[in-house]
Order: structure tokens, then sequence, then C-alpha cells
């Protein structure tokens, strides 16, 4: 089998992509397709995401289609809904695992859901590419099927502690978090760096996924003095929380996590959320190009988690082009990634299969987008 590296096309062609449902068993490796389950939250509040998701690895599948797909082999996304919910992220993982011409499976949003069905996957051998959860123990924990496109939360929370409390000399921190995997995994890692880098923690306030007035806490704002205000929220509570502090004449200055990054963001926040500073992994040579693949298509701005779904489908890719079709075939491919050019930059797994990033970009909301932003 050709080990020449793909050539992925950086110009939009639009063809015709199949999507449908969990497909008939067969033998995966022998078909003329790579069926690969995009799972997510495609219906209620998170929804947005999986429209990421599902958009990101379209695009990428289209564009490596168009390109003669992968030694002739076309790329076919199939969609499950997950609701973000562990029950339904545990059953939505069989569905996928026990369909024998499902050769691999990218999501589930958040750790909780991940945690939920990567024994699953596991235990029925299907390769499961993480690109949004980020809690850290998922690509800890030994389970060889599970690899991971997006960056732990660490890495994001430890570099905005270092821009607020180190760079911008702001040292009395508030924290709100939601109180979840994901939320309580984040702040532990930011707390302790700011707190490293001579800052404190003078509000930590967690709060419930489903939360709509802030009042109680927004009082505790006002009192506990806060140079800086940092939320590791999703993009909805956070303009919520935003939006009623300020109207409350809360006078700070805001950070949050990568979580936020959503046209939705801007959308819904409007004036309140202008000046709001966040992170996110740099971007690679070719992100520009899929970003205008993106807007053409689509008329919107690709947030990370397209691009995260997107080069995952370009991992599964080279990983079959290397290694083969089979579930087991992609999974030995995808473990021996090393610098293939992605949306993300070059991408490489670390022996847990995690993906390995150095440099983050800065971004401030101005005049209603996030732009590049230097301290």
């Amino acid at each position: 089998m050709s080990r020449r590296p793909l050539r992925w096309v950086s110009a939009l062609v639009v063809i015709a992509l199949l999507v449908a449902g969990c497909g008939s068993p067969g033998n995966a490796a022998d078909s003329d397709e790579i069926k690969i389950a995009v799972v997510g939250p495609m219906t209620g509040d998170a929804a947005q995401y999986g429209e990421d998701f599902t958009r990101g690895a379209q695009l990428a599948a289209e564009q490596i289609n168009a390109a003669d797909g992968v030694d002739g082999k076309k790329i076919t996304i199939v969609t499950f809904d997950d609701r973000n919910d562990t029950p339904e992220a545990d059953s939505g993982a069989q569905k996928i695992a026990t369909d024998s011409s499902i050769v691999a499976s990218m999501g589930h949003f958040t750790s909780s859901t991940v945690y939920a069905a990567m024994p699953i996957y596991k235990s029925n051998q299907l390769p499961l590419v993480v690109i949004s959860a980020s809690d850290p123990g998922i690509t800890e924990q030994g389970n060889e099927w599970v690899f991971r496109v997006s960056p732990t939360n660490n890495l994001g929370a430890e570099a905005m502690a270092d821009l607020i409390v180190s760079k911008l000399g702001l040292k009395k921190i508030a924290i709100f978090y939601l109180n979840t995997d994901f939320g309580k995994t984040e702040r532990g890692f930011f707390t302790a760096r700011v707190q490293a880098n001579g800052g404190e923690i003078v509000l930590d306030e967690p709060y419930q996924p489903d939360t709509k007035d802030f009042s109680s806490s927004i009082i505790k704002l006002k009192n506990a003095g806060a140079d800086a205000v940092y939320l590791s929220s999703y993009y909805n509570d956070a303009v919520l929380l935003i939006r009623q502090a300020k109207d409350a004449g809360v006078q700070t200055r805001w950070f949050t996590s990568a979580a936020v990054l959503s046209p939705q963001f801007t959308e819904i926040g409007g004036e309140a959320v202008e000046g709001v500073i966040t992170n996110r992994i740099s971007q690679g040579d070719s992100w520009d190009a899929v970003a205008e693949a993106y807007r053409a298509k689509y008329n919107d701005e690709p947030s990370p988690f397209v691009i995260y779904a997107y080069s995952a489908v370009q991992a599964v890719a080279e990983a079959a082009k290397n290694e083969g079709t089979s579930r087991q075939a992609i999974r030995d491919g995808l473990a021996k990634i090393q610098g293939l050019e992605t949306a993300l930059g070059p991408l490489t797994f670390d022996e847990n299969r995690q993906a390995v990033y150095e440099s983050f970009d800065y971004l401030e909301v101005r005049d209603g987008q996030f732009q590049l932003w230097q301290p």
C-alpha cells in the first residue's frame, strides 16, 4: 500500500457527500468507503458544537474525496446525537461500535460523555478521536483506542493564568466555573497556576450548567475586589454571566477558557462581550485556507471545534492510507502519525495518543469578532 502523504486540497470543491444512519454490518476493510461516525450534541443547548463537529468533518471529507479519496476510497460521514448526555453517549457509542461498517468515531463533546463511551469503543476495538473534551485523564488511562486532537484544558488554563498574573500584573482573581468535570478540572489547573505566579483567588464560584440567574454570585463578585474574572464556561452561560454582571455595574477585566470560541458568543453577547479575552492553540499554515473554504460553504466563521473535526478526519484518512482501512489498521496508523500537516499545524501524537501543542494565540472580542491580540 502506498505511503505517500495525502495531498490536501485547499480550495473548496463542492461534491455530494453521503450522510446516513448506521450502515449494515460488513467487512469495512473490503468496502469502497471509509465510514467515520461523528457523535456529539446535535440537539439541545449545546447543539452548536455538534453542528461545528459535523461541518468540519464533512468539509474535510469533501476535499479529500475530491482529491481521489484514500487510494480511491471515499470518506463517508455519519452523525449520531448524544445530546451531551452520559446515558445517551453510552447508548450512542454502543450503536456506533457494533456497526462493523464504521471504522472510526469522532466526538463526544464533554469529558463526562467521553468517559462514558470510552470503555465501549475499547471493548469493540473501534478507534475514537476526541475533538473537544479536555480532561487530561482521558488520554492517561492506557486506552490504546482513544486519541485526541484537541488540547487538554491544563494548557489553556495555565496559559491564561500566566497572561493575567505574570504579563498583565492582575493579582486578585475571581473564577467562575461550571460544576462539571470540565469546569472543576480547569479550575484546578488555573487556580494552581495563579497561586504559583503570586496571584490570589479572591472568589471561587462554581455554578450549575442550567443556571440562568447569576445575581447572588454577582453580589459576591462585587464584594470580592477582583482585578480580573476568569470564566471556565461555554459560550451561552458566559454571555449570561458577563451581561448580568455589567448590568449590575461590575467593572473588571474578563477572561475565558477557549470553550467560548463560537460565533454565537459574539452574536448573542453583542456589546456586553466586547473586550473579553480568550486563547486558542496557534494556527497551522493551512488554517486560513480551511477557514476560507468554510466561509464559502456555510457563510459563517469556523470555530476551533470545526478545525479540530477537520483535522481529525485528516488524521484518520492518513492512517487509513498508510496502514489500511480496518479498525485495527486505522488505530495503528493513528499511533504512528508524526508531523502530519493538518489545519491545526503539524500533528504528532505522544505516547499517550495526545496531540502535542506548544504555543497559544490570544484573542480579544473587538467590533463583534474574535481578533488576534498581543499582551
